[in-house]
């Protein structure tokens, strides 16, 4: 079995780390069962909910989109 690690982040989601492959997958990539090590609660946001609080780039309003909003070539 793999080994992993649950972690929890602030907004509620859960992520599973990998900490140690075991043989069968390295040879053959093909997923075990989990074997879950250890739990830990982390005090931020998960990749998925930090993209959608990100406020948009400064530049973002300079850039110039057709209407189905693709980027306008020459």
């Amino acid at each position: 079995m793999c080994d992993f690690i649950q972690r929890r982040h602030s907004c509620s989601h859960f992520r599973f780390i990998a900490s140690r492959w075991c043989h069968d997958y390295t040879s053959t990539h093909i997923r075990c069962d989990p074997n879950i090590l250890y739990y830990e609660s982390v005090d931020a946001l998960c990749g998925d909910c930090k993209l959608k609080e990100a406020p948009p780039c400064e530049w973002e309003s300079m850039i110039k989109r057709k209407q189905n909003g693709g980027i306008l070539t020459r």
